[in-house]
């Protein structure tokens, strides 16, 4: 006789009361994520500069994805100290604040539930690469 498995848990309609402290601390932590995707992103530009003949401009503009990680770090230590400091009385509706994000998996993270299940050929957010020329 085989186990039935549980349905993964998913956001509902309507409202989703979390202490204030948890989705502060989730915004910390995604934003703590996305600052080392940026830096991957630094790591990448680099790369290009070394194997290719780049314009100063592009340069330049380029170093901007370093501000892009300082600025993330900053923002997710601001989030983690109001997170800490954040009254234990206090609430949120999770759901109202995730309706308008466009990634589910974000959606799933900032309002507190374990990742989706993903087949191991598509990783998590994944999305298309799209190349253009200005």
């Amino acid at each position: 006789m085989a186990a039935a498995t549980a349905p993964a848990p998913h956001l509902h309609d309507g409202p989703t009361l979390r202490p204030l402290a948890e989705p502060l601390h989730l915004a910390a932590v995604e934003l703590t994520e996305l600052a080392a995707l940026s830096d991957r992103l630094q790591h990448a530009i680099a790369r290009m500069a070394a194997h290719g003949a780049l314009d100063e401009q592009f340069l330049t503009e380029a170093q901007a994805a370093d501000l892009l990680s300082q600025r993330l770090t900053g923002l997710s230590a601001f989030l983690r100290a109001i997170a800490g400091a954040a009254p234990s009385g206090v609430t949120t509706d999770v759901h109202a604040a995730v309706m308008d994000l466009t990634l589910a998996e974000q959606a799933r993270r900032l309002g507190g539930l374990p990742p989706a299940e993903t087949s191991a050929e598509e990783p998590p957010d994944s999305g298309d690469l799209f190349l253009f020329e200005t």
